[in-house]
């Protein structure tokens, strides 16, 4: 029995030939897919990050663990990659860079235990940070900074502050993290010569999308590596400019292969008018589902019109919103008064009946910082339910 290609896939050969491929060689020779694509006469499952989770030694299958996602939210999954497949997320890689417009000597802030000679961990003192970019691009010409975008929030404001001069900053970028409109206004403002990228990735699979340099609304899918479907609440797939579920179909990774997984993503197709790089586009990346919040009837909310109108409150520092039930969240804020207010209180309320055209229950947490998670990144919003 043929096993059937996804119909997003139908006028994609290239795709219809990796998958047929991939879940051929799974069928015969993975413990976990064995079983998985045994009766799938209409369509392949959707495999769910729960389905990771309670097979996910069966889907390593005796391979050593290359990576683990967050757990920001729960039990993290644990992934293997083959060698060939990390090769081929090198060559990826330098496809990206090719498309910026090749290589400059760069300084990194990312999450890391290990600190190389051109990069710091995320947590480090903003001030010892902009002293290590200055030192970089001194000693060794570094004129790029590679950082998450809630870091780059934090170098812009102490770029501000302090009234330095970042003129040569000829490129930077951001990843691992949704970037926000406003963060890369920052960005233009504090480092007013550098080119901006960013990219969307995810543990399990690396790099799922490129900003375009030519029409930077656009993100650049890596089709070559990846088969991407995004589909609505039907499992059927979405329009141009409908925002679905990102599903994705590793070809190449036979250590522990991801065919059809559910990243837990919302996205939206778009075709870039560039005509120079030939893979189709994002137009919206709205990130994680569990950074979504859920409406009391049931559908999912995107957080960014709720972080607008929060990041807009005169004096607001640093905000997160938890979700713990469908009427409840708990909102941890930092704020230059330091104490809620009878007035902070009612502007957050106002911010919430808005963003859902009700008022649910509210605990409001003064917090002097809030922390990042163990791998560096922080979430402004996070969703339990």
């Amino acid at each position: 029995m043929e096993i059937p290609t996804p119909k997003a896939f139908e006028r994609r050969p290239y795709a219809q030939e990796q998958f047929k491929a991939i879940t051929a060689w799974a069928k015969d020779n993975h413990p976990f897919y064995r079983k998985w694509l045994q009766n799938c006469e209409e369509s392949v499952p959707l495999l769910s990050r729960v389905d990771i989770l309670e097979n996910n030694d069966q889907l390593l299958d005796g391979h050593a663990v290359t990576a683990t996602t967050s757990g920001s939210t729960g039990v993290p999954v644990k992934t293997a990659w083959s060698k060939d497949r990390m090769a081929l997320e090198g060559e990826v890689t330098n496809r990206f860079i090719s498309w910026l417009g090749g290589r400059l000597g760069v300084t990194r802030f990312i999450h890391t235990d290990n600190p190389e000679e051109d990069c710091r961990d995320v947590k480090t003192p903003v001030a010892e940070q902009l002293a290590f970019i200055k030192q970089r691009f001194t000693q060794h010409q570094a004129t790029a900074i590679t950082t998450y975008p809630s870091n780059a929030e934090r170098l812009c404001h102490a770029v501000f502050e302090q009234g330095l001069d970042m003129h040569f900053v000829q490129r930077f970028g951001v990843f691992a993290e949704v970037f926000e409109p406003y963060q890369e206004a920052l960005i233009k403002q504090a480092f007013p010569n550098a080119q901006i990228w960013s990219t969307y990735s995810a543990q399990e699979v690396g790099m799922i999308a490129g900003r375009c340099p030519h029409h930077p609304k656009y993100h650049h899918v890596l089709a070559g590596k990846l088969g991407v479907e995004i589909l609505n609440d039907d499992n059927e797939p979405c329009a141009q400019g409908e925002v679905g579920r990102v599903v994705i179909t590793d070809f190449f990774n036979t250590a522990m292969p991801l065919i059809r997984y559910d990243i837990g993503d919302l996205a939206a197709w778009g075709e870039c008018p560039c005509g120079k790089i030939d893979f189709p586009a994002f137009s919206t990346i709205l990130g994680k589902i569990r950074g979504s919040l859920l409406h009391r009837n049931g559908e999912r909310v995107p957080f960014t019109e709720l972080s607008v109108a929060l990041r807009n409150i005169e004096g607001m520092r640093q905000y997160q919103v938890i979700q713990d039930d469908v009427e409840h969240f708990t909102v941890r804020l930092v704020h230059l008064a330091n104490e809620l207010t009878n007035s902070l209180q009612q502007q957050v309320e106002e911010a919430f009946q808005q963003h859902f055209s009700y008022l649910p229950k509210l605990t409001v947490i003064m917090e002097n910082e809030i922390e990042r998670e163990n791998n560096g990144k922080f979430y402004s919003s996070k969703c339990t339910v």
